[in-house]
């Protein structure tokens, strides 16, 4: 694993993780991480370290405001991190990756959704425990909180021991995203996982909306896991299926 970095669309600096497998094919994977998280988040690395033995050359970044990645949190929007991830997908076909997928967990995973529906180039998309809907106030927040918002325009909120500030830039800009239309114009094959005991979103919501949206896209659910995917057995399960399923669609089996 190397440390590496690039700069978005406003030059803040961008922290990554880069996995270059011993023999490449030319294949490339961008990860993104969840809301407050960064990419260290363990089944972003234990992606990452399954899909290099595929010889994928695989990228784990912070988003702007996130982990080592320089930029303020108040200022992160979807639109925001989908600008980043596309960054973030252009740094790999410069450093010798000629086919992208991306993919990542949550408000990652959600990112990269967005992306691939206005970037014909992605090849394929894995995401995991994503919603059914961008962030909402009421997902998120106390009334009390949303009334300190309403009033000033942010308010401050507690996520992993952290007192972070959201606005209403920031949700006003999720409001614009709908999940359901933007699966329909995904063109390349999506993996979704989805945690039967996922308590952070609900996954029989998502589930409906992403069996009915891009006709290339399947679902994956992994019994008794969370949203984190915290249980170990849990996460050899993806990186397995998320390896063979890589293999069969674009390394013809291998």
């Amino acid at each position: 694993m190397q440390p590496v970095s690039f700069t978005n669309h406003l030059q803040e600096r961008l922290s990554g993780t880069l996995h270059r497998p011993v023999s490449a094919n030319g294949f490339g994977f961008v990860l993104g991480h969840c809301f407050t998280c960064s990419r260290h988040t363990r089944i972003l690395v234990d992606l990452g370290n399954a899909l290099t033995d595929l010889g994928v050359c695989v990228l784990r970044f912070d988003f702007s405001g996130n982990g080592q990645s320089e930029g303020r949190f108040e200022a992160s929007t979807y639109s925001k991190q989908v600008e980043e991830m596309t960054v973030a997908v252009d740094f790999m076909k410069q450093n010798g990756s000629d086919h992208i997928l991306i993919g990542g967990h949550s408000m990652g995973g959600m990112v990269s959704l967005f992306t691939a529906a206005h970037n014909d180039d992605i090849r394929g998309v894995i995401a995991l425990s994503v919603s059914a809907a961008p962030l909402h106030p009421d997902r998120l927040l106390t009334d009390a909180q949303k009334n300190k918002l309403d009033g000033s325009g942010s308010v401050i909120f507690s996520s992993r021991g952290r007192d972070l500030v959201l606005t209403k830039d920031f949700f006003n800009d999720a409001a614009g995203y709908d999940v359901r239309a933007m699966m329909l114009q995904i063109k390349c094959p999506v993996l979704l996982f989805l945690g039967t005991q996922d308590t952070v979103m609900d996954p029989k919501s998502a589930k409906s909306v992403f069996k009915n949206g891009n006709p290339d896209s399947e679902v994956f659910e992994v019994d008794g896991a969370d949203h984190m995917f915290s249980n170990s057995d849990h996460r050899r399960v993806i990186t397995a299926y998320a390896a063979q399923w890589i293999s069969n669609h674009f390394l013809g089996g291998k």
